[in-house]
């Protein structure tokens, strides 16, 4: 009989699948900064109007993901992944001909539901699926790449809006995940057929036992949603406000995006120490390192003054936690909880993580105008790093494998 999984690494089907997510997170997730500008030249529409949009979608992300990752569970990835592909395409398109805010606002809820088919938490669980015990270095491949969407899509939606306007660009986008992401989904992830072959069908990975609700009666899950929530919270919303921050503390404008930009390189360098840390760190270890380097950058905003070392510290600092911190909460849910039911735990966990990534950034917005300073965004700031250390500790940390 065939193993139960591959007993390589099957490079090609992760890098497919990472690529996938490059371009995923660098058009459906990343370009919309780069859109509100000339919409709101060319629409008369306001800035606050635009991200709330957004937002919806973000919403619209945590109520479907639950629904998606039960699908992937069930031997239908390739189905979700193409699907969300092909509508993420399409919604692009009818976004480039909006003339009216409802409709824009409906674009946006669907590619938010995009989101919950096409992102991490998706291509995570088919990689668990398939990969079985080499699930963690699969997943840490994924997010080297992924973890480079900003650098290469931002720079690019610069330049096609440039030199295309605003909507042409977006059709010029809607090209492109289509012929990339949407044709390697359809291409690589196996069709449900696939489920017959001993190779699949065998493993715990494979099937689903449509209970994945029982991790809702243990403390470590909850651990893992309070982590999600509170981690998401914090770098979400303070992503939106990195810039006026450091602007408000003495930083030229000029430096506080040259900060900003050593964020994605500090990202992928920690996964790169991870990934080599593979066979001498556990999960657990790693989560903690997470939490530590993610509470150390936010303990220096309070302190944070316009010298170049304290500031790039805090920017590395900061983009280290947000990396580790994925693969983290990818792979330690199935160390945990054991891979069965592995895409409906995560859409458990996603789901109210979606949420406060759409919350946080009106929330610290709406501190900031309390107060007409940042500094008590800089105290709240720690406060959620500090509390998401400690739900780490006591409700993660001592949890035993005893679902798997």
């Amino acid at each position: 009989m065939p193993p139960e999984h591959p007993e390589r690494m099957p490079w090609g089907f992760v890098t497919a699948l990472s690529v996938a997510q490059l371009v995923s997170w660098g058009i459906v997730f990343y370009a919309f900064a780069l859109f509100i500008e000339p919409m709101e030249k060319d629409l008369g529409w306001s800035k606050p109007a635009l991200t709330f949009a957004y937002s919806l979608g973000l919403g619209a992300a945590g109520l479907t993901s639950y629904a998606c990752g039960r699908l992937i569970d069930l031997g239908r990835g390739r189905l979700v992944m193409t699907t969300g592909s092909l509508a993420a395409s399409a919604l692009l398109a009818s976004w480039s001909q909006v003339e009216s805010y409802p409709l824009f606002v409906l674009v946006w809820v669907g590619l938010g539901a995009t989101m919950s088919a096409i992102l991490y938490e998706p291509g995570f669980a088919v990689l668990t699926r398939r990969l079985g015990p080499l699930s963690r270095r699969g997943i840490t491949a994924m997010t080297l790449v992924g973890g480079l969407a900003s650098t290469a899509f931002i720079p690019l939606t610069h330049l096609l809006i440039a030199t295309l306007g605003w909507r042409d660009a977006l059709m010029a986008l809607s090209a492109i995940n289509l012929a990339v992401a949407g044709a390697i989904h359809a291409v690589a992830i196996p069709g449900e057929g696939a489920r017959s072959q001993p190779a699949l069908a065998s493993s715990p990975a494979a099937t689903s036992s449509g209970a994945a609700r029982r991790v809702l009666k243990h403390l470590a899950f909850w651990g893992f949603v309070a982590v999600s929530v509170l981690h998401n919270a914090l770098l979400t919303g303070f992503t939106v406000h990195f810039v006026p921050f450091l602007v408000e503390r003495g930083l030229s404008l000029d430096g506080a995006v040259a900060a900003f930009a050593l964020v994605g390189p500090a990202q992928v360098a920690a996964r790169i120490v991870v990934a080599l840390a593979e066979r001498r760190m556990s999960m657990r270890a790693v989560g903690l390192v997470a939490c530590a380097l993610t509470l150390a950058a936010f303990s220096l905003l309070p302190f944070l003054r316009p010298e170049p070392w304290l500031v790039a510290a805090f920017a590395l600092l900061y983009g280290a936690g947000n990396g580790i911190m994925t693969i983290v909460r990818a792979v330690l849910p199935a160390e945990i909880f054991g891979r069965l039911d592995y895409g409906a735990i995560q859409g458990l966990i996603n789901a109210p993580t979606m949420v406060a990534r759409a919350a946080a950034p009106f929330a610290f917005g709406a501190v900031w105008a309390i107060t007409g300073t940042y500094s008590l965004v800089a105290v709240l700031a720690v406060g959620l790093a500090l509390a998401s250390a400690l739900a780490f500790a006591v409700l993660v940390l001592p949890a035993r494998p005893e679902l798997s």
